[in-house]
């Protein structure tokens, strides 16, 4: 979050020339931004630039009050100012993606509306396996997938009594017919109405996608390895009607190659990756690990794992980090002990940010992708 990411910048600014009066300025400003006076927080951030203008946080605070004023080209300006004196990551990461929603809002204002490709004329015939236990929840994401494949030949599988996601998605993928087979969380919604165009594009160039993941895999969780190794986006509900917050990894260029683990709350792959490699139920016999293990097999086999920057989804959980969870993060690396990278696993300083609309989501892609 914006106000988080501005109060833990605030210890960097004791070493900056005429260091009490620009930390007194900028803690004002944070102090204002939290509190929702955006134009008092403008004010102190412009006066402590003016005593120190290399300090990036001040730039930083100047970028997000100018974009709450909705004075989006001097946000991105302040933004743009910031990532020129090289800040470290976060705030580089946040940076970024500050100065392209601010482009992404303008864009919006100005009437803009987010590219949409065409489906293929030709196109691979697509399976879609999906578990659940839940009808309610089954019948809602066939129904976006319904939609979104309307121009492209597909089925959807249901599995409704896995033992284990391995189990079930192995079950699956047996009985489907398709060229590509999709596995997919059943409480995930779709953002990007041309989802299966954009889909086939990426996987002509590539064997198995997903939208999150890791470049560098270090442990059982793909977030271990940390920053700039993570890729990918994923958004969430929040209450206020309309709006999004999207977890930014790492968005770098359109696509993100030779990525090691993907997150298996979405992939696709290819058929020959599934006649080669296939999920392991015998490790992996919860609801745990499936998918980094399955990925990583994939990777370590020699095929072509990207992660999609474009794929917009929401993904309606959190995840559940318990026992069962550190129980099969120690079979994975007893598994591939030997393969992983060397590394501890670092803090996740997740960059989280609202979005007015899935259209203002899909304009922030496309200007980070083109920009960030």
């Amino acid at each position: 979050m914006i106000r988080e990411a501005l109060a833990k910048l605030t210890s960097r600014v004791r070493s900056a020339r005429n260091a009490a009066p620009v930390k007194a300025l900028y803690e004002q400003g944070v102090a204002a931004f939290r509190a929702g006076e955006y134009a008092r927080a403008g004010q102190s951030a412009e006066q402590a630039a003016a005593l120190d203008p290399a300090l990036a946080s001040i730039h930083f605070l100047l970028g997000n009050a100018r974009f709450e004023l909705r004075e989006f080209e001097a946000a991105e300006a302040a933004f743009t100012t910031c990532l020129a004196l090289q800040p470290e990551y976060p705030l580089i990461l946040h940076a970024t993606v500050g100065r392209a929603q601010a482009r992404a809002r303008a864009a919006a204002e100005s009437g803009r509306m987010p590219q949409v490709i065409a489906t293929p004329d030709f196109s691979p015939h697509i399976s879609i396996i999906i578990c659940s236990i839940r009808p309610e929840r089954f019948a809602r994401v066939c129904e976006t997938y319904r939609a979104l494949f309307r121009d492209v030949r597909h089925e959807i599988i249901g599995i409704h009594d896995a033992r284990s996601l391995c189990e079930g998605y192995n079950r699956g993928a047996a009985r489907a017919r398709g060229e590509i087979v999709l596995f997919s969380h059943d409480d995930i919604e779709i953002a990007t109405p041309d989802f299966a165009a954009r889909l086939l594009r990426h996987l002509a160039r590539h064997d198995v996608v997903g939208v999150a993941g890791t470049t560098r895999l270090i442990g059982g969780s793909w977030t271990y390895a940390g920053w700039p190794h993570l890729q990918g986006q994923v958004g969430s509900r929040i209450s206020r009607p309309g709006s999004l917050m999207v977890t930014i990894y790492g968005l770098h260029g359109g696509e993100a190659v030779g990525v090691q683990a993907i997150d298996g709350v979405f992939l696709a792959a290819h058929r020959p990756v599934l006649e080669r490699v296939r999920f392991d139920e015998q490790t992996f016999d919860g609801w745990h690990l499936y998918d980094l293990d399955f990925t990583f097999c994939a990777h370590l086999a020699g095929f072509r794992t990207a992660v999609c920057q474009d794929l917009c989804l929401i993904h309606n959980s959190f995840g559940t980090y318990d026992r069962a969870w550190e129980t099969y993060i120690q079979r994975f690396e007893d598994k591939h002990r030997g393969r992983l990278q060397r590394g501890e696993p670092q803090a996740q300083k997740r960059c989280t940010i609202e979005v007015a609309s899935p259209a203002e989501w899909r304009l922030l892609t496309e200007e980070l992708i083109a920009h960030g």
